[in-house]
């Protein structure tokens, strides 16, 4: 009986051995570019860790992958460390910290987790890709926020959509430090000698960029083939990595939607420190470090320090001081372009205005406007100022006559449209630069409408976004995405981060030139390539500005 009952146990325990056995994940030998994957996770071994994701619905996703040391503690205001080496598991299921920032209603990652430990990136792909020998193209995003919000927790970036649709890229989004963590220039601080590394969210994106070349191949993804795109900020970063000599080799091509590069100077960097010194009260780089990150978002809501942000500075560095060599030596190195705005960007700005009520948001909204055109205005002669009035004449003569009734708001359209015009003419800035230099450049106006009400119906600032991510149930900023659009606009994005080539069904994208401004109009029925399709208005520019646009950030 006892003889029975042993061997009972025996057999009991051999079988389960057995499907212990049966149930594990295949055993891989190709080191770094190896993934393993079993019920729980799938595991990407890279140079700083086992990265564990996750496959749902067909597609596999890392979220929080660190690339960079937390620039923390020592490492605050200095340029991001490599991670160090590692063979640690980490779970990558849930998204990252987001950059220190205060709440603003229009971003919603503002409302999420925020630290300094915050760089962290993000892949989804389909799921057959991870470890593939057939490497995939890889799409780079940088966020928008104008470098004191945003992050990759806005719903709007989710890639699950994208990847689900598009087996044949693999997309990555990145968080960056931004604001008073990022453009500052605290060298002239008492203490301050050693933070000269000014420039911080674009080293930022160049190391997500190096993390990425070191470790995508094991996610299935080509290094070698890699396109960085972004939208408003993230557009001045996608320019401003293009003519950087120390991003050169890390990406083939560059997607910059709404956005080009405005630099600044290293005293403009030195008197944001300055403004954030006096808006924290700290009189040296010690107290300054002794302040947390808590504290920071309390200060920057209530001095509003994000405002003053400097943006990128022409550093000699990462960003070299002579802006049109920069440029030509970008286009001599091979990378691609295309570049666009939408055809009534500042229409989203009212929402975005200071205020609690409409009515307060609408007048803070033609305040501002008021004021830009009237700085813009003072850059020019008299010649240029006269342009500018006949550009707001024409800018009223085509207001949609759904809103031409209301006085008000006819005045208020057209002086967004002058501001939405100078904005594209110093966006065309860059397109004729570059192309003159010789690089491959296609440039879209986009047409394609919000359908709400209070963004007057009209091609507003971010209106593409879930075009282009295929989040067609987002409406924050577009209403109701046409699913046909957005099918459309990422087989163009997808085909130039293929080939080089924005190639769309039914339209011939031709590359942009001085000459001929062929411009590839989006709208919702058709896609077709215009020749210099804002001529009234970039003419009338021209006149008031040559090639020294009036910057609107």
């Amino acid at each position: 009986m006892k003889k029975n009952l042993k061997r009972l146990m025996i057999d009991m325990l051999a079988l389960c051995l057995i499907i212990l056995t049966a149930c594990k994940s295949p055993s891989s030998s190709n080191g770094a570019k190896d993934s393993a994957k079993s019920n729980e996770a799938v595991k990407v071994v890279c140079e700083n860790g086992v990265m564990l994701g996750k496959s749902t619905d067909g597609v596999t996703t890392f979220k929080g992958v660190p690339f960079a040391k937390p620039p923390v503690n020592e490492l605050r205001w200095k340029a991001p460390q490599a991670p160090e080496p590692s063979d640690r598991e980490i779970e990558c299921f849930d998204f990252g910290y987001t950059a220190l920032q205060y709440e603003w209603p229009s971003e919603p990652a503002s409302y999420s987790p925020k630290s300094e430990d915050c760089l962290t990136l993000n892949i989804w792909e389909n799921e057959g890709n991870v470890g593939s020998e057939d490497k995939k193209p890889v799409m780079v995003f940088f966020h928008g926020g104008a470098y004191g919000w945003g992050g990759t927790t806005d719903p709007v970036y989710n890639g699950q959509n994208f990847a689900k649709a598009h087996d044949d890229v693999i997309i990555v989004t990145c968080n960056y430090r931004l604001g008073l963590m990022s453009f500052a220039d605290f060298s002239k601080v008492e203490g301050g000698e050693e933070y000269t590394d000014i420039n911080l969210g674009i080293r930022d994106h160049i190391a997500a960029l190096q993390w990425i070349q070191k470790n995508i191949s094991g996610f299935g993804g080509d290094p070698d083939n890699v396109t960085i795109f972004g939208e408003s900020a993230g557009a001045w970063s996608t320019t401003a990595l293009m003519i950087s000599p120390k991003a050169r080799g890390l990406f083939k091509r560059a997607i910059a939607q709404s956005g080009q590069v405005a630099l600044r100077s290293r005293e403009d960097a030195q008197q944001y420190a300055e403004f954030i010194m006096q808006s924290s009260g700290a009189k040296d780089m010690k107290e300054l470090l002794a302040i947390s990150g808590e504290e920071w978002i309390k200060l920057d809501a209530e001095k509003k320090i994000a405002d003053e942000c400097c943006y990128a500075i022409a550093d000699g560095d990462i960003i070299p001081e002579d802006f049109n060599k920069a440029i030509e030596d970008a286009a001599k190195s091979g990378i691609k372009l295309i570049i666009g705005s939408n055809a009534d960007e500042w229409n989203y700005f009212q929402e975005d205005s200071d205020g609690k009520t409409t009515q307060e948001k609408f007048k803070s909204w033609v305040d501002d406007m008021d004021s830009m055109i009237a700085e813009a205005r003072d850059m020019t002669n008299q010649d240029g100022k006269a342009a500018m009035d006949e550009l707001l004449r024409y800018e009223e003569s085509i207001v949609p006559e759904e809103y031409a009734g209301d006085e008000k708001v006819k005045s208020a359209l057209a002086k967004s449209g002058v501001v939405s015009e100078l904005w594209r003419y110093e966006i065309l800035d860059f397109a004729d630069r570059f192309a003159n230099a010789g690089g491959d450049t296609y440039v879209y106006l986009w047409k394609v409408p919000s359908t709400r009400d209070d963004m007057y119906k009209s091609a507003v600032h971010a209106v593409e976004l879930p075009y282009i991510f295929n989040n067609t149930e987002s409406d924050q900023y577009a209403g109701k995405v046409d699913p046909d659009v957005a099918a459309k606009a990422q087989e163009a994005w997808i085909s130039f981060a293929k080939t080089g080539a924005p190639t769309v069904e039914g339209a011939d994208w031709k590359k942009y030139s001085t000459a001929q401004r062929d411009t590839m109009v989006i709208e919702k029925d058709q896609w077709s390539c215009v020749s210099d399709p804002s001529k009234t208005a970039r003419e009338l520019l021209w006149k008031a500005f040559k090639d020294e646009p009036y910057h609107v950030w």
